[in-house]
C-alpha cells in the first residue's frame, strides 16, 4: 500500500504555503476533511499538464472498466469473446439502420 502525507483541508485554507512546501517535498499529498480523504493534490507544470490530465483520465477509465467487469461477473455474465463483440456490433448497426429508416 502506498502512503502519502495527509493534510487537513483547514490547513490548506489557513496555510497554503506550507501545503505547497509539503507538495514539493512529498510529490503528492492527500487532502482530508474530517479525517476522510477527499482529494489528492499532485504537482504539475506547463510542460506536463496535458500528460498529467491524461494520466488521471485514463486511471478513471480503468477504474470504471474494472467496476463494470466486476458487476458483470457478479451477475454471472461471461466476458465477450472477439466473435461475441462482432455479433454485438452487427446487432447494434442493424438496430441503428432500422431506426434511421423509421425516422
Amino acid at each position: 500500500m502506498l502512503f502519502m502525507k495527509t493534510i487537513a483541508s483547514r490547513v490548506l485554507a489557513a496555510n497554503p504555503g506550507k501545503v505547497w512546501e509539503d507538495l514539493e517535498r512529498e510529490g503528492a499529498v492527500v487532502i482530508t476533511k474530517d479525517g476522510v480523504p477527499r482529494s489528492i493534490l499532485v504537482p504539475t507544470s506547463d510542460a506536463t499538464l496535458l500528460e498529467d490530465v491524461q494520466d488521471l483520465v485514463f486511471a478513471r477509465a480503468r477504474r470504471a472498466v474494472r467496476a463494470i467487469r466486476l458487476r458483470a461477473s457478479a451477475a454471472g455474465q461471461e466476458p465477450l469473446t472477439g466473435s461475441g463483440i462482432d455479433q454485438e456490433i452487427r446487432a447494434a448497426r442493424r438496430a441503428l439502420k432500422r431506426k434511421v429508416k423509421r425516422d
